[in-house]
């Protein structure tokens, strides 16, 4: 039996070698194989080329790529805690702390004041179009950005989530940075609390949902040590209460426009507005979107169940008038036209884009709510479906996007004198609990006020 191990690893291993020297003399086709100079060495760019040039020309690539997702079908769980369509479970490695995607890069010049990315009302329930065609999404991903591993990725019939874990050391974290904004910004300013669940917390198995990865306990205990100066907002009561009807996505991990609403409405009776009923905003919708959780576990078959039972993605506009500006910095030197519903294009696959085109580090909204208060949003991308919703209430929501100010060569932001200068009133923190247990996205809130 030895001499057999011996002669099966023998052939394994003058496999590899066949195929490492042939890649290493392969022509690459229409690949340009990049050229070594001494700047590319210094910096590292050449060696991130070298293994982009090598993964295209690497012989039988596509070959090898079907071979891998066959063989990840294996990682296949089910039968878990009795409930036989649980199909799927990885560690779910996520990176949402660490950056945002965005609809389009700026571009070097201001554009014209219009707005043509706004999406045209629609009520006849079909995609609107539109004769600007944006670019594709721009990854802000920070080359070496710290990988948290705040749960895991769970696909359980055709709905994919991402499940949380608490950490109640960086909870209580998470509960500082939101009392220390609330200090910064002063007693002249009202600072409100929303953080949400997400749909593991309403559509998994119990022991998902439950001990240490039950979100209304993470909630909860976040809110309980926050200070007094901070205005706890229950949005998770409001959601609770509707789980038949379509508040989260299946193949996204975000929530739906629907279920910002809800959270809306808890905010209004926490900040004693008056919500908005659905009936008075006009809606339109994107089929065909096949979002986030989709693109993480593609690798594996079992995600097709997600590609071939897309979302749709419902929008609504506001009844007032609003027009949204995005900035690249704090300064807010140059602005960028962007609708608060933004037209994406079929190419786009990330239909979330349509809510201020994604994630940018400051988003504006102007309105004609001529005697409203202006209000401060802090989020991640959570914060984009909810932020359309604020039109009906405030002159000017300012969108700001921690993720994006003061760390790794970004922009700097003095949140405090920034709001005065923009004369805040309110300012709301909206997060997922993801965020809640994130020591990077943690940082990036405390440095706002640092």
């Amino acid at each position: 039996m030895k001499k057999v191990y011996t002669l099966l690893s023998t052939v394994f291993v003058a496999l590899l070698l066949v195929i490492g020297i042939t890649s290493l003399f392969s022509s690459g086709g229409e690949a340009e194989k990049p050229k070594l100079t001494f700047s590319g060495l210094l910096d590292g760019s050449y060696f991130a080329e070298r293994r982009a040039y090598y993964a295209q020309t690497f012989p039988q690539s596509e070959s090898l790529k079907s071979t891998n997702t066959w063989l990840n079908g294996f990682y296949k769980f089910s039968g878990l805690s009795g409930e036989n369509d649980v199909s799927l479970i990885i560690d779910a490695n996520g990176n949402a702390a660490d950056h945002g995607a965005s609809l389009e890069k700026p571009q070097p010049s201001k554009p014209q004041d219009t707005e043509p990315s706004s999406v045209p009302s629609s009520t006849d329930g079909e995609t609107a179009s539109s004769s600007t065609e944006p670019t594709q999404p721009s990854s802000m991903v920070d080359e070496g950005a710290v990988v948290e591993n705040l749960g895991v990725a769970l696909l359980i019939g055709n709905r994919a989530v991402e499940v949380p874990y608490a950490d109640y050391s960086s909870m209580d974290n998470y509960s500082g940075a939101v009392t220390g904004i609330a200090d910064a910004l002063g007693s002249s300013v009202r600072t409100f609390s929303i953080a949400v669940p997400n749909g593991a917390e309403f559509y998994t198995t119990e022991d998902y949902h439950t001990g240490d990865s039950s979100q209304i306990n993470m909630i909860d205990y976040v809110y309980s040590k926050m200070g007094s100066n901070v205005r706890t907002v229950d949005a998770y009561s409001k959601l609770a209460a509707h789980i038949d009807e379509y508040i989260y996505f299946r193949t996204d991990h975000h929530w739906t426009q629907l279920g910002a609403y809800y959270a809306y409405t808890a905010f209004c009776e926490a900040a004693g507005f008056k919500a908005e009923p659905l009936s008075k905003f006009e809606q339109g919708e994107y089929t065909n979107f096949v979002g986030s959780m989709y693109n993480f576990l593609s690798d594996y078959p079992q995600a097709e169940i997600l590609r071939n039972d897309p979302d749709t993605l419902t929008y609504y506009e506001p009844f007032v008038e609003a027009k949204a500006r995005y900035y690249t910095d704090a300064t807010l030197s140059e602005e960028y036209v962007i609708g608060v519903i933004s037209y994406v294009g079929d190419d786009v696959s990330n239909k979330y884009l349509c809510f201020l085109g994604g994630d940018h580090p400051v988003t504006i909204i102007r309105t004609d709510v001529t005697d409203g208060p202006v209000c401060l949003l802090l989020k991640e991308s959570y914060g984009n479906a909810f932020a359309p919703w604020l039109t009906s209430h405030y002159s000017k929501i300012i969108v700001v996007d921690p993720r994006e100010f003061n760390r790794d060569g970004k922009p700097s932001l003095d949140l405090a004198a920034f709001a005065k200068e923009q004369g805040v009133n309110d300012c709301i923190v909206l997060n997922y609990p993801m965020m809640l247990s994130s020591d990077s996205y943690i940082e990036w809130l405390n440095r706002l006020v640092k």
